[in-house]
Parts: C-alpha cells; sequence; structure tokens
C-alpha cells in the first residue's frame, strides 16, 4: 500500500479528542473513524449514501461543515427532513451522474455504500468528479474475510424464501413490499437493481480501484471479527437482547481488525 498510508490516527489533521465524538461508543465501528477524521474539517461536506442519516445529522450538529446528505431512497431522506428540516438533501441517481457540479465538495463520506453499488468505479469517478482538488473521501466497506458468507445482504439472493418469511416475520408485509418488491428507486433494499452480490473487498483491490479513479490513499485501518455472527440476530431482535448484542458488536470492534475497510483517500488533480 505505499509508504503514504498509515494508520488513521496519524493524521495531518489532527482529530478531536474521543471524548467528544458522538459515535465513540456507537456498536458500528465506521461511525466513529468517519467522525474522527472529518470533525476537525471546514468546508462543503457530503454524505452520499446517507441512509436514515445517524451519521450526517451527527457531522451537522458536532461540526463546522456545511453538510449535504443524498441517497437514493425517498422514504430515507424523508424522515431525514422530519428531523432536521433545514438541512439541505438531495436524491441520488443509483446509477449515473450524481447531479453535482464538479469540485463542489471539500469532502465526501461514502460509508458502507461502495459495496451496493452497480459500478463501483463509475461511482468513484463521479466523486472524485465533484470533490475538490485535493479533496478527502472518507471511506468504508466490508472486508473479504473468513465469514464474509455470513453478509446478511446475499440473503435475499441465496435464500430468498426464508429471508422474506423471517423478514416479514419481524417487519411486516408491507415493509417487506416497499423494500424489496418496489424497485422504483433503484433498489432492492439497499443493493442496486441488477446487482446480485454484496461485495466484500480485498485491500489491494481496493488500493488499486482508488488508484485507478483518481485517489491517493492516505489512510487505512480495520475492525471486527465475529460481528456477522452477532449482526445478523440483532438485526432481528429488539428490546435488552438487541443492545446486548450491539455491545458485543462494539467490543468485537475494538478488539478484533478484519473484517470492515476503513480508509481516507485524497483525490488527486
Amino acid at each position: 500500500m505505499g509508504k503514504a498510508v498509515r494508520e488513521a490516527t496519524d493524521e495531518a489533521i489532527s482529530p478531536p479528542p474521543d471524548a467528544v465524538n458522538p459515535f465513540v461508543r456507537h456498536p458500528l465501528r465506521r461511525y466513529a473513524f468517519g467522525w474522527r477524521q472529518l470533525a476537525g474539517r471546514t468546508g462543503r461536506h457530503l454524505d452520499l449514501g446517507c441512509g436514515q442519516g445517524e451519521f450526517l445529522l451527527a457531522l451537522h450538529r458536532t461540526t463546522a461543515l456545511t453538510c449535504l446528505g443524498a441517497d437514493p431512497h425517498a422514504g430515507y431522506l424523508a424522515g431525514i427532513r422530519r428531523d432536521c428540516p433545514g438541512l439541505p438533501l438531495q436524491r441520488a441517481a443509483v446509477a449515473g451522474s450524481l447531479g453535482f457540479a464538479e469540485a463542489a465538495f471539500d469532502s465526501v463520506s461514502l460509508l458502507d455504500v461502495l459495496e451496493h453499488a452497480p459500478d463501483a468505479g463509475r461511482l468513484l469517478a463521479e466523486v472524485h468528479r465533484i470533490l475538490v482538488p485535493g479533496g478527502l473521501l472518507v471511506l468504508s466497506v466490508p472486508r473479504r474475510h473468513l465469514f464474509s458468507f455470513l453478509d446478511p445482504d446475499n440473503a435475499k439472493f441465496r435464500l430468498p424464501r426464508l429471508h422474506r418469511l423471517v423478514y416479514q416475520a419481524r417487519f411486516g408485509r408491507q415493509v417487506y413490499r416497499e423494500r424489496f418488491l418496489d424497485l422504483s428507486n433503484g433498489l432492492i433494499g439497499d443493493m442496486s437493481v441488477g446487482k446480485h452480490e454484496h461485495t466484500n473487498y480485498r485491500t489491494p483491490d481496493l488500493m488499486e480501484l482508488l488508484a485507478a479513479h483518481g485517489f491517493e490513499p492516505l489512510t487505512v485501518t480495520s475492525a471486527n471479527l465475529f460481528w456477522r455472527w452477532l449482526q445478523v440476530p440483532a438485526l432481528l431482535l429488539g428490546g435488552p437482547l438487541r443492545r446486548l448484542l450491539e455491545r458485543l458488536i462494539y467490543l468485537d470492534g475494538v478488539v478484533f481488525k478484519s473484517a470492515n475497510l476503513f480508509v481516507t483517500a485524497r483525490s488527486a488533480p
């Protein structure tokens, strides 16, 4: 990965202490990582694939960044608007142009989004286009490792009947129809229509992909190992059991460094 790639704690811009990080105890370590890389910065920031807005809203409320969120899922954006009416949001196409001007942003976060895209290279090329030269990309993806086969996003393709029965039992038929049968937003769940595998990346492959689309990797770190064994039941449960599993996911992310890749990269001119 070269001398330019280093551990995320060795940043040119000193990150704020974790004592003020709103995600310091969050089970998903990508949020703590992303906030740490961005909290000391200023300028226009795009949270691409913002989902239900947990990370985006924290950036908006706790940093000096001028934030904007984009996502293909209209329902997610509607929920963010209810929580924060003044926050700029834009509906993003699953494929093709992102709809922003060149060099429109000083930084972009792409947290567990690239693996869902129908063409990862094309998406990275678009992100490079909308970043200023030298702009920062904060990226997370699932890493290919021993337990990648447990990826729950692949269950709807490999075990569709079982997936439907379990999902409907937990969330109801209407929610299942909205997320997996209504394809008007270009998504099956959170997966792009036409994509049938949730990509789990090898580190060298991801570095090559970034370099091929104009990015210079700066930092690479990782987290978790057993979290898929804990995440799947956590998705289906509620109450104290879910909180216990989320606590175990957090601890897994602190102790192990195999299942998720966290990267910062600079947009080369």
